[in-house]
């Protein structure tokens, strides 16, 4: 993480140096997670994923021109994802985890073909936090570290752009904690944990 803001501190100090290679932006867009686990049995109760659930981000876009073709792009996001639970014991409960996180992704990226790019780098998590929709019956911690894979592809015309990436944690360190009221924690190997997203964004 401390390497990751001396980074973002020289990207934007090197684009005052020649601001005709730094651009502004900002961003907006939708989420969806890819989200997996074993169903897993919690005292008399059985904990399985849901469906698919919609969430939403925003950010601040740094780009600074390397060349004609390359550039390296750092972001500030604010990052709001949605994960469903199935509980079956008793009753069947359904119950949404919010996950709100403060990442900072830093990107290389290749343009070509005038207004196609290709892009990849790390995501650095500043903060992250959850919120379960029934937090007297179910919460999760998420253990997935500070630092994802991330990719994409975007669009550019002009000042506009149009970005759909790929975030993702490597497989076999992703471990959540699922807490059950009346219950132990108990702590979850996560098969996948991927979101999928899409944003529309402007530079100043």
């Amino acid at each position: 993480m401390k390497h990751c803001l001396l980074l973002f501190a020289a990207l934007v100090l090197s684009g005052a140096a020649s601001a005709q290679r730094l651009r502004l932006g900002v961003r907006a867009g939708m989420n969806t997670s890819d989200y997996r686990f074993s169903t897993v049995r919690i005292g008399d109760t059985y904990v399985s994923r849901g469906g698919a659930r919609a969430g939403f981000d925003v950010g601040l876009v740094f780009r600074y021109d390397l060349s004609r073709r390359f550039h390296l792009q750092a972001e500030t996001d604010y990052v709001f994802a949605n994960y469903a639970y199935r509980l079956r014991g008793g009753a069947v409960h359904d119950v949404r985890i919010r996950a709100e996180r403060l990442e900072i992704p830093v990107e290389l990226g290749f343009r070509f073909a005038k207004v196609l790019r290709l892009f990849g780098g790390a995501v650095f998590r500043a903060t992250n936090s959850q919120r379960s929709s029934a937090p007297g019956i179910f919460r999760v911690k998420f253990n997935d570290g500070d630092v994802a894979l991330t990719g994409g592809l975007g669009v550019q015309i002009r000042s506009f752009f149009l970005d759909f990436r790929i975030t993702l944690h490597p497989q076999g360190r992703t471990w959540n904690t699922f807490t059950l009221a009346g219950a132990e924690p108990q702590r979850v190997g996560i098969g996948r944990n991927i979101l999928y997203g899409g944003s529309i964004g402007l530079f100043f």
